[in-house]
């Protein structure tokens, strides 16, 4: 995809410059598989969602905010140790997480989960918290675009023209602060699609029950995310798996407990593709470059761009249904009229 001005060319060689010094981290899909993600969700974003996420510069922001919270890791051990946990989720051969958190059954925060899992003596930061960086993040874009829903109302509705200039000026930062926040988001999004990241058998099948006896093959993690794709997985053959959208009723908000729901049930199917991965590896199909490796990984990566595509859309759609401002004020209230906004 052409880069849409000068500059980001220029950004982008300087940035290429300082990471060929730096040391090499492996991460979910590697840097390709997280660009395709970011960047297919984008291109498939539906016409309803507002036109500063649909441009070409929106969609290359995207594309090249897919790797950033790999980019960072390294930053230093308080970061590392706080956030790389975010990025998987150890689920075992029960469905379970530590064998006591099932996932039809996630607890509505972080904190209830951290006390769930101590019944096991582990915490989030052994076991992993990805569906929480998944719902923290969806709630933040959905703040978002409800604050960015008000401004650009007050920009033509405010009583003097000095508030109208302001509240122009914040909405056009609040919509460089949401492409941010859906490229950095997105990360995590993209990490639930890569099966080795949600489950206990992450690097090789490692000890316990191994009925269809697979070798050990220890490496695959790399080898399947990022030497693979890179050299097998191409945009287009992706784009082929990605359905239409369907959106959800835009009148029905989606609660706490329906947006874990959500996104249960997306870590539950990319789960159910772990012994799949295995096989094809067993047989040589991520070192041959098979078809059937070459489409269930296609699959995977379509996997992710949906939902990620489909996590944007309902986070815009229920942005109507939120309150904003303090003492809060409903957004539907604001946009009609009857409400002020009270920053």
């Amino acid at each position: 995809m052409n880069r849409p001005k000068p500059l980001h060319r220029i950004l982008a060689l300087l940035l290429l410059a300082v990471l060929a010094f730096a040391p090499l981290r492996a991460g979910a899909w590697g840097e390709k598989g997280h660009e395709l993600i970011n960047d297919l969700a984008a291109a498939n974003l539906p016409s309803e969602l507002p036109a500063f996420t649909r441009t070409r510069a929106a969609r290359w922001e995207l594309r090249y905010l897919g790797p950033e919270m790999d980019r960072l890791k390294g930053s230093g051990r308080s970061w590392d140790a706080d956030r790389d946990p975010g990025h998987y989720l150890d689920i075992g051969d029960d469905g379970k997480i530590a064998g006591v958190v099932a996932l039809a059954h996630l607890p509505a925060s972080m904190a209830a989960y951290e006390t769930a899992l101590l019944a096991a003596h582990t915490t989030p930061y052994r076991v992993g918290y990805l569906p929480y960086s998944i719902a923290d993040g969806w709630e933040q874009v959905r703040t978002d675009f409800a604050l960015w829903r008000v401004l650009t109302y007050e920009a033509t509705h405010a009583a003097r023209a000095t508030a109208r200039a302001r509240f122009a000026a914040e909405a056009r930062l609040r919509a460089t602060l949401t492409l941010r926040d859906i490229g950095v988001w997105g990360h995590f999004v993209a990490d639930g699609s890569q099966p080795l990241h949600v489950t206990t058998h992450f690097n090789g099948w490692g000890s316990g029950p191994n009925p269809e006896h697979f070798p050990a093959l220890r490496g695959i993690h790399e080898r399947f995310e990022s030497a693979f794709v890179n050299r097998f997985v191409n945009a287009a053959a992706v784009q082929r798996d990605i359905p239409a959208y369907v959106p959800l009723d835009p009148k029905r908000r989606i609660s706490q407990r329906r947006l874990l729901s959500l996104v249960a049930g997306y870590l539950r199917g990319t789960n159910a593709a772990v012994v799949p991965l295995y096989r094809i590896a067993a047989a040589g199909g991520f070192s041959s470059g098979s078809a059937r490796a070459r489409a269930f990984t296609a699959a995977q990566l379509a996997r992710g761009a949906t939902m990620l595509r489909n996590l944007i859309a309902y986070a815009w759609e229920d942005s109507a249904n939120e309150k904003i401002g303090y003492p809060a004020v409903a957004v539907r209230a604001i946009l009609s009229g009857r409400a002020p906004f009270t920053p």
